[in-house]
């Protein structure tokens, strides 16, 4: 009994004698073992790392990460980490609109109808004054007619090239002449 006892106490000994020796060997083992997983937080070790927007060498490049940064991981993927990162920075300068970096936001209202002769028709009521809403919610037969035809706000390239530049060509307040489509035609009105 005593023998087992000493030859414990002597392996213990030993392997604490030569993880006190050898600390690089121990580091090499436990960033081998680290485990990433959801939740945990991680920092940048290197002195920069490339925030990409996929998990790819060649995915778009939307950040760089100082050393020491810290971040949540969401996701692990082969060899990337999907993160969230922490940290502080200035509430001016972010957004929760991320269509905003495709351009200069605009707003319209449209009326869609079946015929051209009911196009022409609501295009005469609102050279005479008619209210843009109110036809809309009377006349369109379009999905956005309960709201006045209102499409709300839009950047470039949500909408066919057609539409796009009859909305981009009028001021706000002006209406377009009726352009045909597969649906029927539209009249726009620029709202924004």
């Amino acid at each position: 009994m005593k023998f087992w006892q000493g030859f414990v106490v002597g392996v213990l000994v030993t392997i604490v004698l030569m993880v006190s020796f050898q600390p690089s060997l121990l580091s090499a083992v436990q960033a081998w073992q680290e485990a990433f997983y959801q939740g945990k937080t991680v920092f940048v070790k290197t002195a920069e790392e490339n925030l990409r927007a996929a998990p790819s060498p060649t995915g778009e490049k939307i950040g760089v990460l100082a050393k020491g940064s810290g971040m949540v991981v969401l996701q692990e993927q082969d060899k990337w980490l999907f993160v969230n990162l922490r940290g502080f920075i200035w509430k001016e300068s972010v957004t929760g609109e991320r269509g905003i970096f495709r351009g200069q936001p605009y707003r319209a209202a449209m009326i869609l109808v079946k015929t051209e002769a009911e196009a022409q028709e609501l295009l005469k009521q609102l050279q005479a004054g008619g209210d843009f809403a109110k036809l809309a919610a009377q006349k369109s037969i379009g999905p956005n007619s309960e709201r006045g035809g209102d499409l709300g706000d839009a950047y470039p390239g949500d909408f066919s090239k057609a539409y796009e530049a009859a909305i981009m060509a009028l001021k706000v307040g002006e209406v377009s002449g009726p352009i045909k489509s597969d649906n029927g035609f539209q009249i726009f009105k620029r709202l924004k």
